[in-house]
């Protein structure tokens, strides 16, 4: 390969993945959370209320790993942690007011690294993009290697074999 407009898509994609994880984790240090801590705080934010089991399915990580980052959210006043009325081995969990502060300011730096990513891109090309990137995301889930997975399982099964 002699340059980078030689290398096939999947290289280039995935240096776009790393260099703009590398961008974001820079810029939610600023609020002390990591990728997974913002991607809860993002699921809270749509789902509201909901349990603890639930939200560890959602993210797609073992529940002794969510333990752990709720325990860290809720140390940073990021979240509100009750047991359920009805059921007292149910854990409900739910963003708090700081979380919800929270909310906008992770919103500001997906837009910010959104803007830094389609930089000199016209809008069209940006919507193209967006169509062609969710077609790929859904002809890779519609595959024999994952059909029937929900995406938790699939990125739980990726991080796991990273770990080896």
């Amino acid at each position: 390969m002699k340059n980078i407009e030689d290398a096939s898509v999947f290289i280039v994609l995935h240096q776009l993945l790393h260099l703009s994880k590398y961008q974001a984790m820079k810029r939610m240090e600023t609020l002390g959370l990591k990728p997974s801590q913002a991607g809860i705080l993002f699921v809270l934010n749509c789902e509201g209320r909901i349990s603890q089991r639930q939200l560890a399915e959602k993210i797609g990580i073992k529940p002794p790993s969510m333990t752990v980052a709720l325990r860290k959210l809720e140390e940073r006043g990021y979240i509100v942690k009750e047991q359920d009325g009805k059921d007292q081995r149910i854990i409900r969990i739910e963003l708090s007011e700081r979380g919800k502060e929270c909310i906008g300011d992770l919103n500001e730096i997906m837009a910010d690294m959104e803007e830094m990513l389609y930089q000199g891109i016209r809008p069209e090309e940006r919507m193209l993009f967006r169509r062609l990137i969710l077609e790929m995301r859904e002809n890779l889930l519609n595959s024999k290697d994952f059909k029937g997975m929900d995406l938790g399982a699939i990125i739980e099964k990726t991080m796991e074999s990273n770990k080896g």
